[in-house]
Formats: C-alpha cells, structure tokens, sequence
C-alpha cells in the first residue's frame, strides 16, 4: 500500500483497535493514538510506540474481523 493511502486509512481509524502487519510480518494491536504524514502512534496495554509508514503492509480496523 502506497504512503498516502495508508495515511488516509490511519486517519479514518484514528481513536480505534487496529492490527499493524509490517514488513517482516510481526503483528501489533493496540489503538491508534496520532497519526502523521509518515506514520502512526500505536498505543499497546500501557505502552506506545511511532510506526513508519514504508514500514506497514497491513491495516485492519479490529471490528471489522469480528461479524455480528
């Protein structure tokens, strides 16, 4: 996914649960706490941490796994 794209879909989810794919496949959920034009701050159980954009291969809104 290009970098703007990524910047659109963190904005939209900005505030709720998501899961970061990145480039070597590890997976982090937490909370998208700011976004940024090169990448997002994703707080995890009581920690936060800054992912680059060029860095991220996956954004899932957390909700959207589960149907109802």
């Amino acid at each position: 996914m290009s970098a703007g794209h990524l910047y659109h879909k963190a904005c939209k989810y900005y505030g709720k649960p998501v899961e970061v794919v990145d480039y070597y496949g590890k997976r982090y959920c937490g909370v998208i706490k700011k976004v940024t034009p090169k990448g997002i701050y994703l707080a995890t159980n009581g920690s936060g941490f800054f992912i680059p954009f060029f860095a991220i291969v996956s954004l899932v809104l957390l909700a959207s796994l589960f149907f109802f």
